[in-house]
């Protein structure tokens, strides 16, 4: 009998913590997400996957947005930002008037959603093992 109440009061305490690893998470999506946006940056091409267009010389255009990107944990939310001339390629607000967006907007794409879903997903069997 106190063998399963111990193994019961473990997988409480187990479901407590996964309670509390929100911020876990978003320390562990962060670098992730980080990865893909600098990825998608080098193959010139947004957040959704579509490519961007040349500059008006034909050249890859943000070859050092990375270096202006910024993407950290901040408690239970991960921000990503841009600074510096990045940010207006970003919306548009450039000579040319060409977007490039380099950040997702209110809707993930979905390799960023798969991303977070993956990240949560290893949380999970971290704290709960087999249970």
């Amino acid at each position: 009998m106190s063998d399963g109440f111990t193994a019961l009061q473990n997988l409480v305490s187990r479901l407590r913590e996964l309670g509390q690893s929100a911020e876990d998470i978003a320390a562990d999506i962060a670098p992730e997400l980080r990865d893909e946006l600098t990825g998608n940056i080098s193959a010139s091409r947004g957040p959704d996957g579509a490519p961007w267009k040349p500059t008006l010389a034909g050249t890859k255009p943000l070859k050092n947005a990375g270096a202006a990107l910024g993407v950290a944990a901040m408690g239970t939310k991960v921000v990503a930002a841009l600074r510096g001339i990045e940010a207006s390629h970003h919306y548009g607000h450039v000579r040319g008037k060409i977007a490039r967006p380099i950040l997702p907007g209110s809707k993930l794409p979905p390799q960023i959603v798969e991303l977070v879903t993956r990240m949560a997903q290893k949380r999970f069997r971290l704290i709960m093992g087999g249970a």
